[in-house]
């Protein structure tokens, strides 16, 4: 990426970017590399720490015990070749079929299951299920990135030889290979799957990381935690999947559709409050301006009978009438409910078109449709990534988008469809618009602009929405165009420090992902990132990163870390009770080496100790036998608990690996104080990721920070997430799957909490809003 290139327009991007195949190949080596020494890791500690896997069980005889102990050294090695086997397998073409590839070869080893083995079979089908679980969203986004290095649609199963499944296969043939008898392989497959379940997450985090830096789908991993788990893969089947969902609710859609405030109310569905329905009354009413069609068609483009369904086509020329004059707007000037401001509310008048309209549709697939148009809108209005007075804009295009859905079945389909590129536009181009009063000005000039000519040239001919987005993205690139300018010099200036350093950005790198997909405490995260970071960083420039010293440091952090989780196990207390001497001996030394101050170091080991008595005795903690957290992490920990309830996804156990993964496009808001909150996009990262700038809408407002400083903020409430760069119909659509999903199954169930819609913000901002 050269120094002035900047990111392009979400909407502008490549849905998969295919890198050459020879290149393909060479990164899935690499990652192929980073995943079997972080599976063969997790392997070999569970193995070494399976002493006391037949402790408890009588049921084993001694011999077989002694045979598993004199054979488990080969485990490890075993597994190591089963693994790369497995990979060699997929890269050569071989996709991965059905169970088992070490099947049994003759029908004198099958045998009837005891009810032990039964037993055990059926706690590995459990393990199994949770294992796949266990990182879903990891691996849903390692999935599409394996698809795109494959070059296999994404529509096929991806046959990703990082999975679970692959993960499975290799523990079943080491444990098969080396051990005859069903008690011994059944149980140590059972103790490895269950050692694997909570370290997975930290295997697939750094392979997305890396793929995501190679410009392997980027956006991915926000695309994922958007996704509805019921969106199909190909977006052609996304209406015939509402038309199903929809049919099976059908009795409270109906209830919906009759304007029942309380249905919608109970289906957490905006709706206002209105004594008569304005569309109706338009219905009975002449045509106004027909005699002016008649003296000058050109003036207002009639419908092409050509290019429309037949049966809709007299719905379409009444929605060809109200997308020019809305009687919904009439209604709301002359006599808009208490508390209703019509020119600052936005309200969304698809309802009260279905049931104006929804009769002579004889149809369901297009009552269907308007129904998801109308979720579509009820997110949008409540979107706070949009400044209240913004969503307004989106009511003039209320008509137009209906009028696309029910005649162009396209608009669903394609993800390149303009008007869906112009909803997501605008929306894109609405956040922050309040943080600047030249900007927020200029946007709405130009969104009022393009708005006002889709309603007054609509006909049937998507090309007017086309035209309508090179007027907003013309704008668009001006505003980006002068935000080059101005962070041109912050870009030359973190890549002079980056290069002046690589060290400490690679030790950077290396200790993001160690802690990645855990809640790390505060006092060793921060050790780790500070501290421990100079150790390693020093003895990197020292003897290099291919040195016995640089391996004996990071295998230092990586006991740490390993120390401080809770051991239920005999054999990994034993472990710990070991270890603890030789590993406080170590970070002392290394901490010294950077001259940090013996109360410093001190402070760390205290907390240390509590997290290892923690670790070895975790009913220590609900006695109160151990001393309370250190003056910092309680100070975090508060003050996280007084910032707004956060919406990171749930895999994601703390806002650091939220931060680090961050994507080009991706909002945050900054808390300004006196509750003023400014938003900035982030626009660029540094190629080794160790300084993100982000801009404001205001010319000349930049944030240069670390994603560590990021973080920092997020967990102390002064920063938050306001939008990935996901489109908002994306985000809407799937909104939409979840609501008539859960619809279906809470039946008449009292009226939930929160809106519907998917928040995209932890945090209020200036554009948070109660419609």
């Amino acid at each position: 990426m050269s120094t002035t290139e900047l990111p392009p327009r979400a909407a502008s991007r490549p849905a998969v970017p295919v890198p050459a195949h020879g290149a393909s190949l060479a990164l899935l080596r690499e990652c192929f590399d980073m995943f079997h020494a972080s599976a063969c890791g997790v392997a070999r500690l569970s193995i070494e720490t399976s002493n006391d896997l037949f402790e408890m069980d009588s049921s084993v005889a001694i011999d077989a015990v002694l045979e598993f102990k004199a054979r488990r050294k080969d485990w490890p090695r075993a597994f190591d070749n089963a693994l790369r086997q497995l990979f060699q397998n997929r890269i050569a073409g071989r996709r991965r079929k059905g169970r088992r590839p070490d099947a049994e070869e003759s029908l004198h080893t099958l045998r009837v299951l005891s009810d032990a083995d039964t037993r055990k079979q059926g706690v590995l089908g459990d393990l199994t299920r949770r294992f796949s679980g266990a990182a879903k969203q990891e691996l849903d986004a390692l999935d599409l990135r394996v698809a795109v290095l494959f070059e296999e649609p994404p529509s096929l199963e991806t046959d990703n030889p990082f999975s679970p499944a692959y993960l499975l296969d290799a523990i079943g043939m080491t444990s098969r290979s080396l051990y005859h008898d069903p008690q011994i392989w059944r149980s140590v497959m059972e103790r490895v799957v269950t050692d694997f379940i909570p370290a997975i997450a930290k295997v697939y985090i750094p392979l997305n990381r890396l793929l995501a830096e190679r410009g392997v789908l980027p956006d991915a991993g926000a695309i994922v935690r958007a996704r509805s788990f019921l969106h199909p893969k190909d977006d052609a089947e996304v209406l015939p999947l509402f038309d199903r969902l929809i049919n099976e609710v059908h009795p409270s859609m109906q209830a919906w559709r009759t304007l029942d405030l309380q249905a919608a109310r109970a289906a957490s569905y905006h709706l206002l409050p209105l004594g008569a329905n304005p569309y109706v009354s338009a219905l009975s009413a002449p045509p106004r301006g027909e005699e002016h069609d008649s003296a000058n068609p050109d003036d207002f483009p009639r419908l092409d009978a050509m290019m429309s369904r037949r049966e809709l086509q007299p719905v379409l020329e009444v929605l060809d009438r109200w997308q020019r004059t809305d009687p919904m707007a009439e209604h709301l000037r002359s006599s808009a409910p208490a508390g209703v401001d019509a020119s600052v509310t936005p309200v969304n008048r698809i309802p009260w078109i279905q049931a104006a309209l929804g009769g002579q549709i004889a149809n369901p697939s297009g009552r269907n449709t308007i129904d998801v148009v109308g979720f579509l809108f009820d997110y949008i209005i409540r979107d706070i990534s949009i400044p209240p007075r913004l969503r307004l804009m989106f009511d003039g295009l209320q008509v137009p988008i209906l009028k696309v859905a029910l005649s162009d079945p396209a608009f669903f389909a394609g993800k390149l469809h303009p008007a869906r590129r112009l909803i997501n536009d605008l929306a894109d181009a609405a956040v922050g618009a309040d943080d600047d009063a030249r900007y927020g000005a200029a946007i709405t000039k130009v969104a009022s602009r393009v708005v006002d000519t889709i309603r007054a040239d609509f006909g049937i001919d998507s090309k007017v929405f086309e035209n309508a987005r090179r007027t907003l993205q013309e704008f668009s690139d001006r505003e980006r165009m002068e935000e080059s300018a101005v962070m041109q010099p912050l870009i030359d200036a973190a890549l002079s420090e980056e290069s002046r350093d690589v060290d400490r950005s690679q030790v950077r790198a290396l200790v993001r992902n160690r802690l990645a997909g855990t809640d790390t405490p505060f006092d060793v995260r921060a050790f780790s990132c500070t501290v421990w970071a100079s150790f390693l960083k020093q003895v990197r420039q020292t003897e290099g990163p291919d040195g016995t010293a640089y391996a004996a440091a990071t295998q230092t952090l990586d006991d740490m870390l390993w120390s401080i989780t809770v051991k239920a196990r005999t054999g990994q207390r034993a472990r710990l009770s070991r270890m603890i001497p030789s590993l406080i001996g170590r970070l002392r030394e290394g901490g010294a080496s950077v001259h940090v101050s013996g109360e410093k170091m001190k402070r760390f080991l205290d907390a240390l100790y509590e997290l290892h008595v923690a670790a070895i005795r975790p009913d220590a903690i609900a006695k109160g036998e151990c001393a309370e957290d250190t003056a910092e992490a309680a100070e975090a920990t508060e003050a996280t608990e007084a910032a707004p309830p956060s919406t990171a996804p749930a895999s994601r156990k703390n806002v650091y690996d939220l931060a680090i993964d961050a994507v080009r496009g991706t909002w945050f808001a900054f808390d300004k104080g006196d509750g003023v909150w400014s938003h900035a996009r982030l626009d660029w990262i540094s190629p080794m990721r160790a300084t993100y700038i982000l801009t404001g809408r205001a010319r000349g407002e930049m944030h240069v920070v670390t994603p560590e400083d990021l973080a920092w903020e997020m967990s102390t409430g002064r920063a938050s997430l306001v939008a990935e760069p996901v489109p908002l119909y994306d985000r809407a659509i799937n909104a939409a799957l979840d609501f008539v999903a859960a619809r279906g199954t809470r039946g008449n169930e009292p009226p939930p909490q929160e809106p519907s819609g998917r928040s995209t913000s932890a945090a209020p901002s200036p554009s948070t809003a109660t419609v």
